[in-house]
């Protein structure tokens, strides 16, 4: 197995500008369907442990980190993927595959901790594929188009999340709402995921590549300083944004919070948001192509700033749905930063294991970073972890800011 079976070993080899419009129409089908999935894990499984099944903070916890705990598995999946000698795209379909199944037998489960584990399973499946992506888009993109391409897909993503998820807002607030479609039917989406994944053009991944997990990413910090001190950067600011992500519905649906019906978290968590994030994606995809990363990502620290203090302050929907719509702000540009800042960085034919590391930190700070959340609300109350992620992007601002001037940063464009 090579990753070109059948009649695509007897063709002959496509031209690189058959690959890119190949690559960019069948990820765009992808990423619709990954806007979905984001949108159930991220805002529906926790809406319904808390709505249904009255689950306790950890099982809430765990479900806010399944995705970023996956990603601390991304160096290891991609030594798998090597080994079966799939292309890399067809190895995310199969993991896709596996996410469908999980989504299938959680939708027949009722009990907290089962429904948790499956859904856990299901996340990190899901998550592994944008480390596995980005060598891709490095292939099949060219360096000036990159950020442009995937504005586009966290476009449409956001778009189909926003409508889709909206009418599963008002489903479970009938009486007679099922949990479990809601999983059947993010199953179904998971299942189209895998099919155009299984079509985009892809070699596999290199058996004599070696990816770096969480303690092999130590030994690539050493050896390249300023890598590290991004990361150090991106590991605090990730600390203060991921931890109020769960608390943002928590807020709109537990108690202390504003006590929103089903239909008007979904309006704020993903309507507005979603809005928000589709109107700038364009922008900061165009953007990122063209400006210093550094001053890129500042910008997007300073809107996240704002989100955050405006929505945990709030005492009604319309503050909650100003704080949603800079949140969507700052999200539409951070995903094209995360998804691409290593190629900026990485010497040529590295960009794997950089993505490695910068996946496997990120999966770090994503699984601890709800539990933080959970028990600071339970010590400070939602206004005091809003200040406290505040004073944490704040500081990771000031660690992007000492960067500005360093050499190999402005010859990068970092």
């Amino acid at each position: 197995m090579n990753g070109w079976i059948g009649t695509k070993l007897m063709s002959p080899p496509p031209s690189q500008q058959s690959i890119t419009r190949r690559t960019f129409h069948l990820d765009l089908i992808n990423s619709s369907m990954s806007g979905i999935l984001e949108v159930g894990f991220g805002t529906f499984a926790i809406l319904i442990a808390i709505r249904f099944l009255d689950a306790s903070d950890t099982i809430k916890a765990i479900l806010a980190s399944g995705v970023s705990a996956g990603l601390l598995l991304v160096p290891y999946m991609q030594r798998l993927a090597a080994w079966t000698a799939l292309s890399t795209s067809s190895f995310c379909a199969l993991l896709m595959l596996i996410s469908s199944a999980c989504l299938f037998f959680a939708a027949q489960l009722k009990d907290p901790w089962a429904l948790a584990t499956s859904l856990f399973l299901a996340q990190v499946c899901f998550s592994q594929l944008p480390g596995f992506m980005i060598q891709v888009y490095s292939r099949n993109y060219g360096s000036n188009e990159r950020g442009k391409k995937l504005a586009w897909n966290f476009i449409l993503s956001a778009a189909i999340g926003m409508v889709l998820s909206y009418g599963g807002g008002t489903y479970l607030d009938t009486q007679s709402a099922d949990p479990g479609w809601i999983f059947r039917a993010m199953a179904l989406v998971s299942l189209g995921s895998a099919v155009a994944l299984f079509l985009i053009p892809s070699q596999p991944i290199a058996k004599g590549n070696r990816n770096p997990g969480l303690l092999d990413s130590l030994k690539l910090l050493k050896e390249d300083r300023l890598f590290a001190s991004m990361l150090l950067a991106w590991m605090v600011m990730g600390l203060g944004i991921i931890m109020t992500l769960p608390l943002r519905v928590e807020y709109l649906s537990g108690s202390g919070g504003l006590d929103l019906s089903n239909e008007q978290i979904a309006l704020v968590t993903v309507v507005i948001f979603s809005v928000a994030r589709i109107i700038s994606s364009r922008l900061w995809g165009e953007l990122f192509d063209r400006i210093r990363f550094l001053f890129f990502r500042i910008s997007l620290n300073l809107i996240l700033i704002a989100a955050t203090l405006v929505y945990f302050h709030a005492d009604g929907l319309l503050g909650v749905s100003l704080g949603a719509m800079l949140a969507g702000v700052g999200v539409g540009g951070s995903k094209i930063a995360w998804s691409l800042w290593v190629t900026k960085l990485a010497p040529e034919g590295m960009e794997a294991r950089y993505m490695g590391a910068h996946v496997a930190l990120t999966g770090l700070r994503g699984a601890l970073a709800p539990f933080l959340g959970y028990w600071m609300l339970s010590i400070m109350g939602y206004e005091g972890v809003a200040w406290l992620s505040v004073a944490l992007v704040t500081l990771s601002t000031l660690l992007f800011l000492r960067l500005f001037t360093h050499q190999r940063a402005k010859e990068n464009g970092l």
